[in-house]
């Protein structure tokens, strides 16, 4: 209701003749075209005046209303406004699954949920190191020997498919069978991969085989030159507090004990000392010890006697351990005991360590965590063990489904299965869902249980509706709006297919002037067609959808062809070039989108509104027979095909017209080619339409029975919906860019926030800011929206400094878009030689501001869609004046 009191009142302003207007140049500002309309707006509103002229035409307060009533700025993301286009950022140590290379894309729905291929994360990339994770920075082992700097990786090698799930590692829409839930969601097969962990030593880290007091032993189960030493392994700091060869037979084993934040000290028998690890403070004292047992109460709270190598678990969770004892029976003889305590212990055991396998899982204070199997590989001569690798295989125990939001490690425990089987704990897999992109709500849709309509965007980004389908008897489906009869007048068929003649395919029959039926894809009177330029697999290509409204005979003085855009609304008007009697010829060129597109009689141009073609997919001929297709602007294509007929003799199955969308741009995916959607229609004997989907396997969620959903890898999400005894419907929410898995690998702390994404527009609001000319008294006071040139509108005249001569520097045909910095404020010129000028270049500002740049442009044509936008012709003028004159 605010734009329509703001038509009202432009529309009021004003009635004296059309004048010229100008754009004569001011002063250079900061402001850009390629801006507009945000530096205008505040907060979706519009911030400052709409100036017209109060001795201005109708003609340019059209121009006023055209330009308010399309102004699109960013929208503000508000947290109830689901349908906002927004961008996730996870901040801190993440790796987001993807390089500048290799997009991670969703699985295309073309199969039953075992058997859906697509890219699993090794098809990304086969390991991530430092580069992609901090927390697997390289280090040093610093054992009591020497340092042994390694690399730490994490690779996903592992065999992906399951025949019960699938591929592994993919994000898909499936249903997550623990809740029934149909969504996308990351999924990992049962018995799969998860991840392999590796530590690499440059140089293989060395410890000598010894016996418990620290001699060479070739059968000695010790590693001291390991224990009591300091790893970060994933970010996370231990303490390797035991090392030992663990097997009866001790070589080629090797068993570490660590634990993290720990610290580990040696206390006197009745010694008491305090210590912090992390934030809570631990008091321990060595309360006994002989010759092989040690008992400490730490706390206040006494252990077990402690063997070396074994713990006890405190009432916090945390652990105690003994990994040395000391015990001199003589008088005055040593008696002490070197303990740890901290958070947690973890075991990593190998008895065989020069072959590839594992027996061992990791094992978590007393716990082994199912699905880790621990490989260290190196060698052990009975003198020096060697370690040059350290792998933890990491296998899923169910099947794991995470959805948007949500983390791995919350879809294993849902399973009741161990966190702990993501080694360390110290990282995670989250998947915060598809990107946020602006979509097309493509749909094939009834408009009667006897119609169908195609919902598509063309060239402009204009929503056009397509009759592709009407049910006109048991045995009849024609392509057009209305119902087929032997009059020609107002069938409104639609035409994809060039020529005058043929096969007819596509289209309901014409009738000859005595009434018979003949093939015959002529276009008439209020039929439908559409044109296509450019190159769909290169982005170029621009579809319309017009409407044939008529033509004079050339008979007439100055006689007209008129066509309706669809989209716009706007007229397109060519004047009808002469033919000679009873010739066929070129009568017009329509010009729309950059495309040019010849339009030839098909019947007598001697009479009204005669028939004619038209070179559909561009050209300066007509191709008989070529179908045309239809190029949405965010680049889905629809391919025609099908038979029709007009006569009670086809059975059913003849009948029929078949739609098929494809992404025939590769840039506009990466490897996965997304579905191609197929929708064929057929009628039934009521007579009414249905149409079958094919192309993609559909889920319908649980407890529905008329809807089901899939995806493609594109990201789009397709909607069927099959209502009982109505015609089926479908819904495609196709994204402009493609919509793409946000997966991330995260350790430690991280973050993510949701913000607006460029681009996601709205309508501006404009209330209470049209203004007379009259009604502004200093130019620079506030932002302006000026409409109309000096010779009607006197802030205009204000703005390029009060010329003696109204005209100056303005060519007939022409207009002028231009920019002004005033002191901190913006004004804003649009304005022609003739108020028609001012009206074309005030369309130019609605339909196509995105073709603006710089600080002015020149606007010439009849059409705003076939209008040419240049660089200004230079006018040197001094600066805009601060007042308005009075008349």
């Amino acid at each position: 209701m605010k734009i329509k009191r703001m038509v009202k009142r432009l529309f009021a302003v004003g009635t004296g003749v059309a004048m010229i207007g100008a754009t004569a140049m001011g002063a250079v500002a900061a402001a850009d075209l390629k801006d507009y309309p945000n530096f205008l707006v505040k907060d979706g509103v519009f911030d400052g005046y709409v100036v017209v002229g109060e001795k201005a035409a109708a003609v340019d307060n059209l121009a006023a209303t055209d330009i308010a009533t399309s102004m699109m700025a960013p929208k503000a993301v508000k947290a109830a406004d689901a349908k906002a286009t927004t961008k996730t950022t996870v901040t801190g140590d993440a790796w987001s699954v993807g390089t500048s290379s290799k997009k991670y894309e969703i699985a295309n729905s073309n199969a039953s949920s075992s058997n859906i291929g697509g890219e699993s994360i090794k098809d990304i990339n086969t390991f991530i190191g430092s580069d992609e994770l901090k927390a697997l920075a390289d280090g040093s082992w610093s054992t009591n020997e020497q340092a042994y700097p390694y690399h730490q990786y994490l690779f996903f090698d592992g065999d992906g498919y399951s025949p019960s799930v699938g591929l592994s590692s993919i994000v898909k829409y499936d249903r997550n069978d623990e809740d029934n839930t149909d969504a996308d969601y990351f999924s990992i097969a049962s018995g799969k991969q998860i991840a392999r962990y590796r530590m690499e030593f440059t140089t293989t880290a060395h410890s000598d085989d010894t016996d418990s007091t620290g001699a060479a032993d070739t059968t000695g189960t010790y590693l001291d030159d390991f224990k009591n030493t300091d790893l970060t392994i994933f970010g996370k700091p231990y303490t390797v507090v035991l090392a030992r060869r663990p097997d009866t037979v001790p070589d080629q084993s090797v068993k570490l004990t660590l634990m993290a934040g720990a610290v580990h000290d040696t206390l006197l028998e009745g010694e008491t000392k305090s210590y912090t690890v992390g934030a809570k403070p631990y008091e321990v004292t060595l309360a006994y010890v002989d010759d092989d047992e040690a008992k400490f109460i730490v706390n206040g709270e006494a252990t077990n006697k402690l063997k070396v190598g074994d713990t006890y678990v405190l009432k916090d969770k945390s652990e105690v351990g003994a990994s040395e004892i000391l015990y001199q029976s003589y008088a005055g003889g040593v008696h002490s005991a070197t303990f740890f305590v901290g958070a947690q212990k973890m075991e990593l055991r190998d008895d065989q360590i020069t072959d590839s396998a594992g027996a061992y899982n990791v094992k978590i204070g007393s716990e082994d965590i199912d699905g880790t199997t621990v490989i260290v590989a190196g060698t052990d001569n009975n003198s020096t063990l060697s370690i040059s690798t350290i792998d933890i295989n990491m296998t899923a125990q169910d099947n794991y489904f995470v959805g948007a939001g949500k983390k791995l490690s919350d879809a294993i425990l849902a399973r009741g299965d161990e966190q702990q089987v993501l080694f360390t704990n110290s990282w995670d897999v989250e998947y915060k869902g598809l990107t946020d992109e602006k979509t097309h709500d493509i749909r094939l849709a009834q408009s009667s249980v006897k119609r169908y309509h195609l919902h598509l965007f063309d060239g402009d980004n204009k929503e056009v509706e397509l009759p592709v389908a009407y049910a006109e008897g048991s045995y009849n489906l024609s392509v057009g709006e209305e119902s087929f009869t032997n009059s020609r007048a107002n069938q409104k068929r639609l035409h994809v297919t060039e020529g005058a003649s043929g096969s007819q395919k596509l289209g309901s029959p014409a009738v000859a002037a005595d009434g018979a039926i003949v093939a015959d894809n002529a276009i008439w009177k209020d039929d439908y067609f559409v044109v296509t330029g450019g190159t769909a697999s290169d982005g170029s290509a621009k579809s319309y959808l017009l409407q044939y409204k008529g033509s004079d005979k050339q008979t007439k003085s100055s006689p007209k062809i008129k066509f309706k855009n669809a989209g716009s609304g706007e007229t397109l008007e060519y004047s009808v070039s002469g033919v000679g009697a009873g010739a066929t010829a070129t009568v017009a060129t329509i010009k729309i989108g950059g495309y040019s597109f010849i339009v030839q009689n098909a019947s007598s141009a001697e009479a009204d509104d005669f028939a004619v073609i038209a070179a559909l997919s561009g050209g300066s001929t007509v191709s008989n027979g070529t179908i045309v297709n239809f190029v949405d602007s965010y680049g889905s294509q629809w391919a025609f095909a099908g038979a029709t007929h007009a006569n009670s003799t086809a059975s059913l199955d003849q009948e029929y017209v078949t739609l098929t969308q494809t992404t025939p741009n590769g840039d506009d995916y990466d490897n996965e080619i997304p579905s191609n959607i197929v929708a064929n229609i057929t009628i039934t004997t009521d007579p009414e339409v249905r149409a079958a989907v094919t192309g993609v396997t559909t889920k319908t969620p649980d407890g529905k029975s008329e809807i089901a959903y899939a995806y493609t890898s594109m990201g789009t999400l397709v909607t069927l919906k099959s209502p009982s005894s109505d015609p089926q419907e479908l819904d495609m929410t196709y994204p402009e860019k493609q919509k793409l898995p946000q997966l991330y690998f995260t350790a430690g702390a991280v973050s993510s926030s949701t913000s607006a994404a460029a681009g996601d527009m709205a309508l501006v609001t404009i209330v209470d800011a049209t203004k007379l000319d009259s009604e502004i008294a200093d130019v620079k006071a506030q932002n302006l929206l000026v409409v109309g040139g000096p010779c009607v509108n006197s802030v205009a005249a204000a703005l390029l400094n009060n010329p003696t001569k109204c005209d100056d520097g303005f060519t007939p045909g022409k207009a002028r878009i231009k920019l002004f910095d005033n002191a901190g404020k913006v004004a804003m010129l649009v304005a022609g030689y003739s108020g028609a000028d001012t009206r074309l270049a005030g369309k130019v500002v609605a339909h196509r501001a995105k073709e603006l740049s710089g600080m002015e442009v020149e606007v010439e044509g009849t059409t705003f869609s076939d209008a040419t936008i240049s660089a200004p012709t230079k006018v040197t003028v001094a600066a805009p004046a601060t007042t308005v004159a009075k008349p």
